[in-house]
Parts: structure tokens; C-alpha cells; sequence
């Protein structure tokens, strides 16, 4: 049996105190140093406190409390954020039974719990579901509610528990037996496309967290149960892929692809996406605009132009210009300063002029780091140089304000 991550014994005031107070401190040198706290188990608060740095803001809520233990780092970066676990509750009809398939580090489950009336995490590492059952049992604050914890397969407990669910959760592995990476759901462990009726014989309602690299068009394809297909991103960046399954007829209703982006949410379904009227520029407007990268991810680009009334640079250039301003785009709004087109003598004047400049290549013949690189401007500054095609195939160079 591996050993167990976290010390059965909790944690003395003592033992919280030292952690508190060295928490800026470097956990190699404390264990160097370990001899002048005889009273003190100074390995563990070193991992403490190591572990407490990377979930200062991943997990500010769990990291209000000093006294939870953690494991080594790799189930620290695998697990979900707050901002991710916590878009996931929603998904939990309040007081349902769920049930999370591969718990890990149970950030997940323990939010996803805080609406159900019964809850059950699984998780075949044994060090690992320990070490989560400590952190449920200390976080709890409902009497009488526990989370139920299964150490080992968490199908195979699914196939003998007894009763109905009404939201099985799970994270497939994206990492071969080789610990290579994978991205391509069938490659996973377990494969969700192989096991998705024994899921659906147990519950009506299927959230699996994919890859970020996932194909969306291919996956919908893949499952025609699926109902939902959300584009979760915090701080710009892309985290989350969820796939909501759910039984019945599969071909009841369209899917929707749901981008949630810090807040703002945008939906449509992948016909709407082809069916949209989009207009291109003739020549730039005072703004322009360029879509999150949760936007570019779920594919909806005519859509932008239709809905904001925005016209699209190039049907391959993912930009927006109008010569207003427009409320609530979900993306970054620049205002243009002056266009150039791509040639030796722009440049010149580019490296005369400036000596820093933030810079974003999109359908360019130079990609971003090529284009900084060819230019020898550093980055940062007040002016954003966007460089693109438009719909004549001409090259241009776009200075805009940050």
C-alpha cells in the first residue's frame, strides 16, 4: 500500500502557528535548519507551506485554512480551481445524489457537494482518497453530511451501487500509462466514449471535464447524448472543456456550446454558427475587436459579426472593426491609432519610432514571436501592434492604444 500523503494526527495549534509564521519562508532551508524546532515536525510544514503557495490562489477558500495537509505537487496542478469547481455547482439540482467518478485531490466533488444531499467520491489511489477524506472531514460544516469516500475503480463501484443518481461526475486521465500526454477522449483513461451507457444506465445527467485541446465539432459528433458543450475560461486563458451527456433521445434538441469567460457567457448551437450573416470590413472603423480565446476555441465567428454588428476583417481573420464602441464584447477592445501596410519602409519607421510595443500576429505570414523578432522591439509600452490580412489578401499593421 502506498504511504499516505498526510499525517493522521491533525495538527496542533503549535504545529498551525509555525506554519502561519514561516509562510513566506523557504521550505528548503527550514529543512535545513529543521534542528532548531525540536517540537516541530518540520518536513510536514515544509510541504505545508510549499503547498500552500500554489494554492494561495488556485484554492482561496481551502487556503483560509492552515491546518489542512496536501500531497506532493502533481495532484496540486491536476486539480481544478476554485473559479472552475465552483461554475460546476449549477450542474447539482439541490439536495440530488451525485457521484465523482475520479475524485483526486476532491476539489470538484467538495463544491459540487455543497448543493447535493448525498454525495460519493472515488478515487483508486489510495493515498490520495485518504488524504481527500481528511480534507472533507475537516472542511465540513453541515451536521449530519459527510462526503462517502470509495478507495479503488470508481465504474466499478458504479456498477454496484445500488439506486439512481442525478449528476455522475468525472475527469478522465489525459496522460498515457507512459505519463505522455494525450489529448483525444478515446485515449483517455477511461475512455468516456466506451463507458458512457453504463454511465447513463445510472443516471440521467453525465458532466465530464475533457481536454482543452479537444476538438469541439468532432466531439459532438462523438456524442449525440450530449446536450451542452461549455468553454470554461478564467483570466483569459482557456481551462475547462465540460461535456454534459444526458439520456433519452439523443436527437431531441440541438446541443449548445456555452463559452463562459470571467462572467460573461455567450451560447449558441454549432448550426447557428454557418446560418449567421456576417458583414466584412471595407476599410477600418475607429475599434476594433478581438474575440477571447474562449470565443476562438468554441468557433463562433460569424456569429460575432451578426450579434455585435461588428464587421469581420477577413473570413480567415478572426477581427472586428466598427467606428463605435460595443458594451459587453467578449474579448479585447483596441482603439486604432493608424494603419500600415507591410512593407520594409513600415518598418523602418516601426523601429524608429517605438521602442517597445506589445504585438499579436493573426493570420499573418509571421507568427507573433517570428514578427517581435524580424521588428527587434521589446514588448510592453502603451501601443498594441496587431498585425493581419485583409479580405484583398493586402498585409497590414495595426497601432492601437492598450
Amino acid at each position: 500500500m502506498q504511504k499516505c500523503y498526510l499525517c493522521r494526527d491533525m495538527p496542533d495549534e503549535k504545529f498551525i502557528q509555525f506554519v502561519q509564521e514561516h509562510a513566506d519562508d523557504d521550505p528548503g532551508r527550514l529543512l535545513l535548519s529543521a534542528g532548531r524546532w525540536p517540537g516541530i515536525d518540520v518536513r510536514r510544514a515544509a510541504r505545508i507551506i510549499e503547498a500552500r503557495r500554489k494554492i494561495r490562489d488556485k484554492l482561496p477558500s481551502w487556503h483560509a485554512h492552515p491546518e489542512l495537509d496536501y500531497p506532493d505537487s502533481l495532484p496540486l496542478e491536476q486539480c481544478s480551481s476554485e473559479a472552475t469547481a465552483r461554475y460546476k455547482q449549477p450542474f447539482v439540482p439541490d439536495g440530488g445524489r451525485i457521484a465523482d467518478l475520479t475524485g483526486g485531490l476532491g476539489v470538484d466533488c467538495w463544491f459540487l457537494s455543497r448543493k447535493a444531499g448525498e454525495a460519493h467520491y472515488c478515487e483508486r489511489n489510495e493515498a490520495l482518497c485518504e488524504t481527500a477524506r481528511h480534507i472533507f472531514d475537516i472542511l465540513e460544516d453541515r451536521p449530519g453530511f459527510r462526503i462517502e469516500s470509495h478507495p479503488g475503480d470508481g465504474l466499478q463501484w458504479l456498477r454496484q451501487a445500488a439506486g439512481h443518481f442525478d449528476l455522475i461526475y468525472l475527469d478522465p486521465a489525459r496522460r498515457s500509462k507512459t505519463a505522455k500526454r494525450v489529448y483525444d477522449i478515446s485515449d483517455c483513461e477511461p475512455d468516456l466514449l466506451a463507458v458512457k451507457g453504463d454511465l447513463l444506465a445510472k443516471t440521467n445527467r453525465v458532466l465530464a471535464k475533457i481536454s482543452p485541446m479537444a476538438d469541439i465539432a468532432r466531439t459532438l459528433v462523438q456524442f449525440p447524448e450530449a446536450r451542452e458543450l461549455h468553454v470554461v475560461a478564467t483570466g483569459g486563458e482557456v481551462k475547462e472543456l465540460l461535456l454534459l451527456l444526458e439520456a433519452g433521445d439523443p436527437g431531441r434538441t440541438a446541443p449548445q456550446i456555452i463559452v463562459a469567460d470571467d462572467g460573461r457567457r455567450f451560447a449558441f448551437a454549432p448550426a447557428d454558427e454557418p446560418a449567421a450573416e456576417v458583414r466584412y470590413a471595407n476599410a477600418l472603423g475607429r475599434y476594433l475587436f478581438q474575440p477571447s480565446k474562449a470565443l476562438r476555441k468554441a468557433g463562433a465567428f460569424r456569429l460575432l459579426s451578426a450579434r455585435f454588428g461588428l464587421a469581420k476583417l477577413a473570413p480567415s481573420t478572426h477581427l472586428y472593426t466598427s467606428d463605435a464602441p460595443v458594451e459587453g464584447f467578449p474579448g479585447k477592445t483596441f482603439e486604432v491609432e493608424e494603419v500600415l501596410g507591410w512593407s520594409k519602409d513600415a518598418q523602418r519607421q516601426l523601429q524608429h519610432r517605438f521602442e517597445r510595443l506589445e504585438m499579436t500576429a493573426l493570420n499573418f505570414p509571421l507568427d507573433t514571436e517570428a514578427l517581435r523578432k524580424r521588428l527587434g522591439i521589446a514588448g510592453g509600452g502603451s501601443r498594441h501592434l496587431l498585425a493581419t490580412t485583409l479580405s484583398d489578401k493586402s498585409k497590414i499593421l495595426i497601432i492601437c492604444k492598450q
